[in-house]
């Protein structure tokens, strides 16, 4: 019987790549984010459904727990790296970086805790590099990264005693196909290659194989005596 796992964001880039990988792997991959992906795969369930919004995350979990009466793991990749440049002020940015990359995990965490009342789980939050480095990344979002990060890990205590296992990585430069890096690249190859050169001492990108490989880890039985840790995958970029 397949497992089911909740992936939120799964359909951004590197969600889209996770849920389609579980979901060729004895996975039911629940899918819960705000664009519906071009196309739904097999054993994959989608719910749209704006994650900031607490009375959405409320409607949305009571329908899953209808379908789904198990979570075997949940891993949450819901985020946005935007700089806003449309608001000038500054509050603004901080506020909409805020909910969109911190809101979002305590929603998701807060409705599934509450619909499933504290079973076992692996719980995995995509973050970032810019939440444990001062980098060229908005200002805002290196903020709402670090306060995920730090949230995760009080969290990962208080979970503790009902055997929820809950744990970060931090991806740093992450290339995929018309990701962010993939249009640096595509505009200006010279200059973005100059910068992983000149700031990843392994001098080369982050691959989604390698969160995914980390991911696996985590939601295996080789990973039940690891809770709260924060695992950076940036290729020396923080030493």
């Amino acid at each position: 019987m397949n497992k089911n796992i909740i992936i939120s964001g799964a359909s951004g880039y590197l969600g889209r790549y996770l849920a389609s990988y579980y979901s060729k792997n004895k996975f039911n991959v629940i899918n819960i984010s705000q664009k519906k992906p071009t196309k739904i795969l097999k054993n994959e369930y989608y719910y749209s459904c704006d994650l900031s919004s607490n009375n959405h995350s409320k409607l949305v979990f009571l329908d899953i727990k209808k379908k789904f009466k198990k979570i075997y793991g949940i891993i949450s990749c819901a985020g946005n790296s935007s700089d806003f440049k449309n608001y000038f002020d500054i509050s603004k940015k901080f506020d909409l970086s805020i909910k969109n990359n911190l809101i979002v995990f305590i929603n998701l965490l807060n409705q599934y805790l509450i619909n499933y009342s504290y079973k076992k789980t692996k719980i995995i939050a995509i973050s970032s590099i810019a939440g444990v480095k001062i980098s060229k990344a908005p200002i805002f979002y290196s903020v709402a990264k670090s306060a995920l990060n730090f949230y995760c890990k009080a969290e990962a205590k208080r979970l503790a005693k009902y055997k929820i296992n809950l744990n970060i990585i931090s991806p740093g430069n992450i290339f995929m196909k018309n990701n962010l890096w993939g249009k640096k690249i595509k505009n200006n190859k010279k200059i973005t290659l100059s910068y992983i050169k000149n700031n990843v001492p392994l001098n080369t990108f982050c691959l989604p194989s390698q969160v995914l490989a980390m991911c696996n880890y985590l939601l295996s039985s080789g990973a039940n005596f690891v809770t709260g840790s924060n695992f950076v995958i940036d290729g020396g970029e923080i030493l």
